[in-house]
């Protein structure tokens, strides 16, 4: 009897073993898939919101380069819709004026802007600077190159645009010439004043 009772005491043992084990199995079991279930979401989310940054930052190199690519495609497009015409005004006025060492010349363009916007020929502003103060290297008011009045002006393109408004208004009388414009422009020597800024406007050549 004794023997047979030591035999049900350690069945019942290596059953409650066993139980234990398969407990402890499925705790682990679920543990991990717990664990499982915690990291993965942040893997995903991590690989996610890589994606999109490269998505976003790829997005941004694209943009940054088509507005480049637009930026150059519109002022290509842009120098080559310029009358070929005004081009030669413009250099013409250039070539001349740094041959004078005058400030003026780095505004030919404005100077012939402002020819084109008031009728006038495009030489002659730049013309009457070089007879009333050597194309701007010596004036008696501030950025006058024209000796226009006695007025003092805040930059070379506001002498510039005033004084060919100015002359505007001589053309809109039909004094379009030096020699009509000098009896009001320089009374004392109009015939001499004329003559000079015919020969500057000579020297700087027409536009055929």
């Amino acid at each position: 009897m004794g023997l047979k009772r030591v035999k049900t005491t350690m069945k019942k043992q290596k059953l409650q073993k066993n139980i234990l084990a398969v407990v402890a199995g499925i705790l682990f079991t679920g543990l991990i898939l717990n664990t499982v279930e915690q990291i993965t979401p942040t893997k995903v989310l991590s690989m996610n919101e890589a994606a999109l940054v490269a998505v976003e930052e790829e997005s941004i190199k694209y943009f940054d380069s088509n507005q480049i690519q637009e930026r150059i495609l519109e002022e290509a497009v842009s120098t080559r819709a310029q009358d070929p015409k005004k081009l030669q005004k413009i250099e013409n006025v250039k070539t001349y004026l740094l041959k004078r060492s005058s400030p003026l010349a780095e505004y030919a363009e404005e100077i012939v802007d402002a020819a084109d916007e008031y009728g006038i020929d495009y030489r002659l502003v730049a013309a009457i600077s070089i007879i009333e103060s050597s194309g701007g290297k010596h004036t008696f008011r501030t950025y006058n190159a024209w000796g226009w009045g006695k007025m003092n002006f805040s930059s070379w393109e506001e002498g510039i645009w005033a004084v060919s408004k100015g002359l505007g208004n001589y053309y809109s009388r039909g004094l379009t010439t030096p020699q009509r414009i000098s009896v009001y422009y320089c009374p004392p020597s109009a015939p001499d004043w004329a003559r000079k800024v015919s020969f500057v406007m000579n020297e700087i050549g027409d536009v055929i």
